[in-house]
């Protein structure tokens, strides 16, 4: 039965408040597990805590970033047919296995040498294991989410994604307050393992999924088919992990893991502001963008539309958090974290350019401008990295905020020049 237009809006109307109920929690969530890891583990926790999120990050982003897409967009493509759905699922299903195992072998058996090296204390080799159970995990619940997605199971979606979200507080709270910086690296480790016993608890309640729908054999024809959402993703999924990893282990061996951990609450808060905006950003601009994406004149209107109120609304809340910002580091993390007041001006001027290459970055994808997009997934972060290393030499870690300016403004430029054409459209000489 085809969808009336009033379900359909009723059906986008539901997904927008489920949303923006997501959006509250993980607001409220990161705020709480902000000030945790500032009263409870200090500035070199919150830099220790960080550089392990984001490695699990960067070894599940590389394979989940193309799997999600591909499951999500050739599920919506096959529509009813039911044979190439279930060849695409067998199919996903075991390109993540063959790449998780491998991933997760590697972190394993090179735990003592990460943990050295990200840690920088051998003896936390073990959180590695259990982050390669993690990024497994993180696969498989990614997979099943995007089906769920596919499939209409909006609500259970947002649901097991608010459920881990607080989970995850629940169990990284009493593990940071009793056990300290191992206790917070343990309840990580365990956060992704976590929100895939939530999504699973969630499928035993509805007939839509089960794990049959994954027996089968592996379809080259798909595999091929989901290898062609990997170029483009990838660069962002690797890129802005590692170049965040980088520049942490770059401060923490030129300076000191306390200076990591203050330049790491700084770029919390400005992540934690900005996701509101990226979260509005990202529930109604794609769906536009598609609809107007022929239309040069509309499609225009509604990128400069967006990119005002995307950059505004980041504008405005970074000039409340600079006018407030001695109360604002008080109240979000601690006294020992007062010099970040000094960080956060260049941070908050680097947050309104990165929000406008961002919001750009939506147009780049929706007219496949592949190319574009790869060369500034690619470029900014290592602007971003040479920079934090050439200016952090002479001015500490204020040469890393300036850094991440410099690389705002590359990312700004570079997508300005991207879509001349569609921002600066040219009229016929009458």
């Amino acid at each position: 039965m085809t969808a009336t237009p009033s379900s359909a809006i009723g059906t986008r109307r539901k997904a927008f408040s489920l949303g923006t109920v997501q959006a509250l929690v993980r607001l409220v969530c990161s705020f709480a597990s902000v000030k945790l890891t500032a009263v409870y583990l200090g500035p070199s926790g919150l830099a220790l805590i960080a550089q392990f999120n984001n490695f699990v990050n960067l070894c599940q982003g590389i394979i989940v970033t193309g799997l999600e897409t591909a499951t999500m967009r050739l599920s919506a493509e096959y529509g009813a047919d039911a044979e190439r759905l279930r060849r695409l699922l067998a199919t996903v299903g075991k390109v993540g296995l063959g790449l998780g195992l491998p991933t997760a072998l590697g972190m394993s058996v090179a735990s003592p040498w990460l943990a050295s090296w990200l840690l920088k204390d051998s003896a936390y080799a073990w959180v590695f294991v259990l982050g390669s159970i993690g990024v497994l995990a993180a696969i498989l619940n990614a997979v099943l989410l995007a089906v769920l997605t596919t499939r209409g199971e909006i609500s259970r979606v947002v649901s097991s994604n608010i459920l881990a979200t607080i989970c995850g507080l629940l169990v990284f709270a009493p593990a940071a307050m009793h056990w300290g910086v191992r206790g917070g690296l343990y309840a990580s480790s365990c956060l992704y393992i976590c929100a895939l016993l939530v999504t699973l608890i969630l499928l035993t309640r509805t007939s839509v999924l089960g794990w049959r729908d994954f027996v089968g054999r592996l379809d080259r024809g798909e595999a091929r088919r989901i290898a062609g959402f990997y170029p483009m993703l990838v660069f962002h999924a690797v890129m802005a992990p590692l170049s965040l990893i980088l520049i942490r282990e770059h401060v923490t061996s030129q300076l000191s893991l306390e200076s990591a951990g203050l330049w790491q609450a700084c770029w919390r808060l400005s992540e934690t502001y900005t996701m509101v905006v990226m979260m509005s950003v990202t529930t109604q601009f794609m769906a536009r963008l598609g609809e107007v994406a022929n239309h040069p004149d509309r499609l225009r209107a509604e990128v400069l539309r967006t990119l005002g109120a995307s950059v505004g609304a980041t504008a405005a809340m970074a000039l409340c958090i600079f006018v407030l910002r001695e109360w604002s580091v008080r109240l979000i993390f601690s006294r020992a974290f007062s010099p970040v007041t000094e960080l956060m001006p260049m941070q908050l001027v680097g947050d309104v350019l990165k929000m406008a290459g961002w919001t750009l970055g939506f147009v780049l994808v929706a007219t496949v401008r592949s190319r574009w997009y790869i060369a500034i997934e690619l470029v900014v972060p290592l602007v971003f990295i040479v920079m934090a290393r050439v200016l952090g030499a002479s001015m500490g870690v204020s040469g890393v905020t300036m850094a991440y300016v410099a690389a705002g403004a590359a990312q700004c430029l570079m997508a300005f020049v991207a879509l001349r054409d569609v921002i600066f459209i040219r009229r016929p000489a009458s």
